[in-house]
């Protein structure tokens, strides 16, 4: 059911039926728009009687009756009307013509409109009202009017008409009285009927076009969003390859489009202007605008939509193509030898320009006097000098930028961010660059640091195999110790075999602690140690072998009461390593000598003695696993205690650094004081 579902509403007949829909019903809610807008006073009136264009009607109407019977005193032809006006200006008497013709006009048509004047002086009525009470009559209806001369405007039972003040003015200083109304119910065969049908059409008509608007406006809505999404799919539902309307570029499209929709803009209005010339070919006009403008507009959006969907919309934009080429011509120019060259044609270019413009000002004001000449020049050069100077700014800030980059990348900040994309054109390929080789460091050193980690992991993983056999072995040879051995070779070798395997079990022991220390897998406890009294235990603890090896320690402290912030059976395990490498290395005789002092930030602790053998290996890689200062490894030792004092300063916060003068070795320890 899903399959057969998906086949029909991706269809070339569900499409089209969607197309058809989605045209009537923009037509439907367009045209319901137009009828509303031209109709929108029909709308707002409460009632025909507040219908304005009824009130512009009446009114004119009761200009006419003022006129022709009042301001023009019944005059019959416009002969008399010139007769009676000998004196006048001549605007006088053109708006009297005036004035007689339209209300002549006017009244000869009028079918519901009644009106009662009479001359209080005189006592003479005209009326065209046949009921013995006209008044009382007039004033029952409606829309209704009762004018006394020389009385304010708000004290008259005037109901709403236009040109109120023309019509007081031509009453001023008269005695008439005029009643003025339309007789209710309209009869047909004048413009008060004719209003009155157009209206009520208009209101039953619009009680329709309303609800329909809306409805048509939804389904629109709906198969607008349908169309878009079955846009570019077959009735599979895969993508479609785009036609050739999908292939003209973006903004080419997007001008066409603009120029025919303002095209059918302007022929719409012009037909509106002439609708009531010809009723039909005028709504028939505007149905073919309409209709192409939504086809057109239609046939856009979707074509942008299939693009979207193909992944094709940004790179089928010709401007973006093009600024992307000029972008690359401009980082050729400016790279390598090219760049040499294009700066050696573009600074005399920008000058040859200057002075060009400098003279045409120049010639401009001195012989033509043309100011403004002079000022459209002297814009031209601000602009230049403007662009170079934006120019020049952005490319020292990219130098900038460049130079802050390579500053944190010597320090080892791999991770600083410097944007290229961004950079002046001038730079950008150099940026780029910097950024490749950032990359090819970072690349290296996790690299490296990947290494590191491995053969750290296994090391510990090679040291914690070898020690479950080697406990088994001491273990036995333990027990072969206990038996009772008369041959003395046996009783040798159980011996050799007892110094070897613990001489094998320190080594794994050191393996172990080594990995710990450079992985940072150890706990470090940071209290407050004393480093006088630190050195003076280990010292005591090595005073016996130190005479033994025949070497003269001599401890030196600045002040005894030095406190540092440490972990003390790290510091222990440091000067175990550092002492223990002294009785081993140090020349028989010769004299060791351990200095403790501090710093405004750091405890120090110096020890130099003097090498047994020469010491033919740089002071770097002595802290290095397994290096030995006896490069023929004729002496005890793993080769790891430096490492691992390095380590175990470092995860203190502090560091151990070793210096080598001739057969001088010197090791220098700082561990930060403690702060209370």
């Amino acid at each position: 059911m899903d399959i057969k579902w998906r086949n029909i509403k991706y269809k070339k007949g569900t499409k089209m039926s969607a197309v058809i829909l989605a045209w009537l019903c923009f037509l439907s809610a367009f045209g319901g728009a137009i009828f509303l807008i031209r109709n929108d006073q029909v709308l707002i009136s409460e009632s025909f009687y507040s219908y304005p264009k009824n009130i512009s009607n009446f009114s004119s109407h009761v200009v006419s009756v003022v006129d022709y019977y009042i301001w023009l005193k019944g005059a019959k032809s416009g002969s008399e009307i010139m007769e009676s006006s000998k004196g006048e200006e001549e605007s006088i008497i053109s708006n009297k013509l005036t004035a007689f013709f339209n209300s002549t006009e006017r009244l000869s048509k009028a079918v519901n409109l009644a009106y009662y004047i009479k001359n209080n002086e005189t006592g003479e009525v005209i009326t065209n009202v046949k009921d013995e009470k006209p008044i009382e009559l007039l004033n029952r209806q409606r829309q209704y009017i009762y004018i006394i001369p020389n009385i304010d405007l708000h004290e008259t039972n005037f109901t709403k008409i236009y040109r109120v003040s023309e019509v007081m003015e031509k009453m001023r200083g008269t005695s008439y009285e005029v009643h003025i109304a339309v007789i209710e119910p309209l009869k047909p065969g004048d413009e008060f009927y004719d209003d009155f049908t157009y209206y009520n059409r208009v209101k039953t008509i619009s009680a329709l076009v309303i609800p329909s608007m809306i409805i048509a406006f939804i389904l629109l809505l709906a198969t607008l969003i349908y169309l878009c999404y079955a846009a570019g799919k077959n009735e599979k539902g895969e993508k479609l390859p785009l036609n050739f309307l999908d292939r003209i570029y973006v903004d080419i499209h997007t001008l066409v489009v603009l120029i025919l929709l303002a095209t059918y803009a302007f022929c719409f209005i012009k037909t509106i202007d002439l609708y009531y010339d010809n009723v039909t070919r005028s709504v028939f006009s505007i149905i073919i605008l309409l209709s192409l403008a939504f086809f057109t507009a239609l046939t856009y959006s979707l074509s942008l939509v299939r693009q979207k969907r193909n992944g094709k919309a940004l790179e089928n934009i010709l401007i973006l193509k093009v600024l992307k080429k000029i972008k690359e011509f401009i980082k050729l120019c400016f790279n390598g030898k090219i760049f040499r060259v294009w700066i050696l044609l573009l600074l005399p270019l920008y000058a040859f320009a200057n002075v060009i413009l400098a003279c045409i000002a120049g010639a401009a004001v001195r012989y033509y006097s043309g100011i403004k000449v002079f000022y459209v020049i002297a814009f031209l050069l601000a602009g230049i000098n403007a662009a170079a100077f934006l120019f020049t700014a952005k490319a020292l800030k990219s130098l900038s930028i460049i130079m802050e980059g390579t500053k944190q990348i010597s320090r080892g900040n791999l991770d600083y961010e410097m944007n290229s994309g961004r950079m002046s054109p001038v730079f950008a390929a150099f940026a780029e660059n910097i950024c490749n080789i950032q990359g090819g460091l970072k690349k290296a050193v996790d690299n490296a640091i990947k290494g590191e980690r491995l053969k750290t992991e296994l090391i510990t993983n090679v040291s914690h195999d070898l020690k479950t056999p080697l406990t088994s072995i001491i273990n036995y040879v333990d027990l072969m110790k206990a038996e009772k051995i008369e041959s003395k070779k046996a009783k040798e070798y159980i011996g050799i075999l007892e110094e070897k395997s613990a001489r094998l079990k320190v080594l794994i022991e050191d393996l172990v602690e080594a990995s710990k220390a450079s992985s940072g897998n150890i706990a470090v406890n940071l209290k407050k140690v004393g480093l006088y009294e630190l050195v003076m235990q280990a010292y005591g603890e090595y005073q016996e072998k130190a005479e033994k090896a025949g070497l003269d320690i001599r401890i030196n402290a600045s002040d005894k009461n030095i406190l540092v912030r440490a972990d003390g059976k790290h510091m222990w395990r440091i000067l175990e390593n550092l002492l223990s490498n002294i009785l081993k290395y140090s020349m028989p005789g010769s004299r060791v000598y351990i200095n403790i002092s501090k710093s405004p930030t750091d405890g120090i602790l110096t020890i130099k003695n003097i090498s047994a053998l020469p010491l033919e290996i740089p002071a770097e890689q002595l802290t290095e696993r397994f290096v030995r200062g006896d490069m023929s490894r004729t002496t005890e030792g793993s080769g790891l205690g430096l490492s691992i004092a390095q380590s175990l300063a470092n995860m203190q916060g502090g560091k151990l650094d070793i210096q080598i003068d001739g057969d001088l070795f010197k090791v220098i320890v700082e561990i930060p004081l403690w702060k209370e």
